[in-house]
């Protein structure tokens, strides 16, 4: 017996060391969703993870929830302290204030040119700045209008084609203690998402390079004027929205939507999923048109992309290994069918699950005309531009002519700095 006892105490330290360097071997990964608070996005990426975790055991991925709105705020805090998430979700403004900062990975450096070739053009070119893609396309989408389709026929309304008809379709609309449409006000990204659109089909570019590589801005120009007197309109001057825009932020613009207060919802396709989610009976009720063109009819491409800040080599592999993971075909298409949020890879794409979703329709025609943002430094601040300037006209601070040009004179600021 006692000479089997240390050739037994040798194999249990032998067991025990080797699995404490399993335990080592976990790459653990904090990832910064907004998604993970969404309903019903959460509770999907939410099991998406569990499951993920389940069958990587060599990767552990710990999510923290942000709200969308706070985003950009929260990354500044994270990155000023050293705490920055191997990745993190967020939009083209996101994206602009990681590259601003040199906290982000070029996915050149991250992925193959055969993966990378894998996406939706459109989807791809939303996150490019100079010769390089720093977000890898999470979920696609463009901006439109969702509309209850049962209430349009009830109404005889067919979709508007010009601003006119638009404004003529909120009218038919309204009454009763109902309105033709709910617009997101709030001064965010939430409000300015959706106002972007609007400026848009206007004609106005918020910055562009001029012949000598020089960055201009329509914003504060007659177009932009235009655009911001024709949204702001919709409210003060036709009261076809809900009493309380500026406090209309999207969680309620949506339940305004649920609850049939308003027929009409300027918004990205999402919103599909958010609102048959609160009232399954909406299912087969709704339809989407893209946003009305006035001078032309372009989309952002709109969704979010992955961005990867972790500089660590084996966090960086396991980053992606998730990504990849969320954007599979079957796991893209499951979220899409959920959610309303489009897949970004080709191959989900072309699946006849995308085009057995008649309520996505408007926005599937909107990706044909995709309008891609400026790479301008400073475009982060595009948010809080947009939104004074719609809320100062909505509250009576100010003239539309005078938004518009405070608008213009913050825009050329941005130009000014980045032309020095």
């Amino acid at each position: 017996m006692k000479k089997f006892l240390p050739v037994f105490l040798a194999l249990v330290m032998l067991v025990s060391m080797t699995a404490v360097a399993a335990a080592s071997e976990v790459v653990e990964i904090l990832y910064l969703s907004s998604t993970i608070l969404e309903t019903p996005e959460g509770q999907y990426e939410a099991e998406l993870i569990e499951k993920f975790n389940a069958e990587h055991p060599d990767i552990k991925v710990t999510v923290e929830g942000c709200a969308a709105n706070d985003l950009n705020t929260k990354l500044v805090a994270m990155a000023t302290a050293n705490q920055l998430p191997a990745f993190v979700m967020g939009n083209e403004t996101t994206m602009s204030a990681l590259v601003d900062m040199d906290m982000v990975v070029p996915i050149e450096d991250l992925l193959d040119e055969e993966y990378i070739a894998g996406f939706v053009p459109a989807n791809l070119a939303a996150y490019q700045i100079g010769d390089k893609h720093y977000g890898i396309p999470m979920f696609g989408g463009a901006q439109g209008i969702i509309y209850r389709k049962d209430v349009f026929e009830e109404k005889g309304l067919t979709e508007p084609k010009t601003w006119d008809e638009f404004v003529e379709v909120c009218k038919a609309l309204t009454g009763d203690g109902k309105y033709g449409i709910t617009l997101v006000g709030t001064k965010n990204s939430s409000g300015a998402s959706r106002f972007q659109p609007i400026i848009h089909n206007f004609g106005c570019d918020e910055f562009y390079q001029d012949e000598n590589g020089k960055w201009q801005t329509d914003i504060g120009s007659q177009k932009f004027t235009d655009a911001l007197r024709a949204f702001t309109d919709l409210d003060v001057t036709y009261h076809v929205v809900p009493a309380g825009v500026v406090e209309t932020g999207y969680p309620e613009a949506v339940a305004l939507f649920t609850s049939g207060q308003a027929s009409m919802i300027i918004t990205g396709s999402n919103a599909i999923g958010a609102i048959t989610t609160q009232v399954p009976e909406l299912k087969g009720k709704l339809a989407s048109m893209p946003n009305i063109p006035v001078e032309r009819c372009v989309s952002m491409a709109g969704g979010f992309g992955f961005f990867v800040t972790t500089k660590d080599p084996a966090q960086q592999a396991a980053a992606v290994e998730y990504i990849k993971y969320f954007i599979n075909t079957e796991n893209s298409l499951n979220y899409a069918e959920l959610t309303g949020r489009p897949p970004v890879r080709t191959e989900a794409m072309q699946s006849e699950r995308v085009a057995n979703m008649p309520e996505m329709a408007g926005f599937l025609k909107a990706l044909e005309n995709i309008w891609v943002s400026p790479t301008i430094e400073g475009y982060s601040e595009i948010n809080d531009i947009l939104g004074e300037a719609y809320q100062s006209v909505f509250t009576g601070q100010a003239t539309v002519e005078e938004a518009s040009a405070r608008a213009g004179e913050r825009a050329q600021a941005i130009c000014d700095w980045a032309n020095e």
